[in-house]
């Protein structure tokens, strides 16, 4: 089976995980825009916010990469990759955590949570979706599945705690 064929039974998928996090990402944006000045004091909230708008937008690119058409393998495989490494730079740049607040809180559940956040699950799936296409194989696409339900959850938990925080 050619990869237009497998990528084109993912229309579909990509088309709803697309609008999923395209709404999610606008309502997120309306929000922080219409409470910029309580955010823009918070450093907390200025990253979390912009950490989450980043996974946002990389659940629409992820989606937004599918729907191209007549791609090479090794073509989307190389774009899954880069969209994984920009991710990843980007939520580590943007960590809500300081290094302060890490050391001050080691219990073993929060270095657990640390380190399966929404935000490393979906870079490191995005990755491995890349690599199992240069491999060659299609089969790895089912792994945007779990990485896009990260996205969609770790938004929605992440713009609850953005609203939370905001209504203190």
């Amino acid at each position: 089976m050619s990869l237009l064929t497998v990528t084109s039974e993912w229309t579909d998928f990509a088309i709803v995980a697309g609008g999923a996090t395209a709404a999610l990402l606008g309502l997120l944006f309306v929000a922080v825009s219409i409470r910029v000045e309580v955010i823009a004091r918070s450093d907390e909230l200025r990253q979390r916010s912009a950490q989450t708008l980043s996974l946002l937008l990389t659940g629409l690119l992820a989606a937004l990469l599918l729907t191209i058409p007549e791609q090479a393998r090794w073509v989307l495989g190389v774009e899954f990759l880069a969209l994984a490494v920009a991710t990843a730079v980007t939520v580590i740049a943007l960590d809500p955590l300081t290094k302060h607040e890490r050391e001050r809180e080691r219990t073993t559940i929060l270095r657990v949570l640390d380190l399966t956040t929404p935000n490393i699950t979906t870079c490191v799936l995005l990755a491995a979706v890349g690599v199992t296409l240069l491999l060659g194989e299609t089969g790895g696409l089912y792994l945007l599945v779990p990485a896009l339900v990260a996205v969609l959850a770790g938004g929605v938990w992440n713009a609850w705690l953005i609203l939370v925080t905001l209504s203190e």
